[in-house]
C-alpha cells in the first residue's frame, strides 16, 4: 500500500509575498491625517509661545508657556487691555498689552500713561523713566506696553503686526 505523492504545483512551492494588510494602510491614512490637523491646530489657530523675560511680570512670569489664538480678530478688532502677540519688523515675537486704539492720542508725562488726556486706570500702572508723545494714532495703529512698566519697551504698531490674542 503504497501511495505516490503527487508533486505539489509550482505555485506553492515559491508564493508571491503577502500584499500589505488593508490595516496598515488605514493606520498609515488616519495617522498622517491626524498629523496634518494637529499641524494645522498648532500653525494657524493656537500658536504655543513661551513668555521670555520680565516685561509682562507680574501678569506672566518668564518662562510661562500659553497659547495666541491667531482667529481671534478674524472677526472683530483688538480691544484696549487686550494681551497679544507682535510681530516686530525683526521677526521677534513680542507679548504686549494693547493701551491705546486707533485714533487716540497716547503721551507719556511725568512718568504716567495717558490715553485721550486720561491718565490709564490701571492696575499695573508704575511710574514710567521715558517720555512719550503726545502722539495720535493712525486708523490702524495699536499702542503697546508691558505691564511691568518700569522695564517695558511701548510702541505703536500697525494692525498687520499683531497675529493674535494670548489664552490660557
Amino acid at each position: 500500500m503504497s501511495e505516490e505523492l503527487e508533486p505539489l504545483p509550482q505555485a506553492l512551492e515559491n508564493p508571491a509575498p503577502p500584499a500589505p494588510p488593508l490595516i496598515r494602510k488605514k493606520f498609515l491614512a488616519v495617522t498622517l491625517f491626524s498629523a496634518l490637523i494637529c499641524f494645522s491646530f498648532f500653525k494657524f489657530w493656537f500658536m504655543p509661545v513661551k513668555i521670555l523675560g520680565e516685561s509682562m511680570y507680574p501678569t506672566y512670569r518668564n518662562g510661562t508657556r500659553h497659547f495666541l489664538n491667531r482667529m481671534a480678530y478674524w472677526s472683530k478688532d483688538p480691544q484696549r487691555g487686550d494681551v497679544v502677540g507682535v510681530r516686530a519688523p525683526d521677526g521677534d515675537l513680542y507679548i504686549k498689552r494693547i493701551v491705546g486704539l486707533p485714533g487716540d492720542i497716547v503721551e507719556i508725562r511725568d512718568g504716567t500713561l495717558i490715553v485721550n488726556d486720561q491718565r490709564l486706570d490701571d492696575p499695573q500702572q508704575a511710574p514710567l523713566q521715558r517720555v512719550y508723545g503726545p502722539s495720535r494714532l493712525g486708523k490702524d495703529e495699536y499702542f503697546i506696553i508691558g505691564d511691568n512698566r518700569f522695564i517695558s519697551v511701548y510702541a505703536p504698531v500697525p494692525r498687520e503686526s499683531i497675529l493674535g490674542k494670548i489664552v490660557l
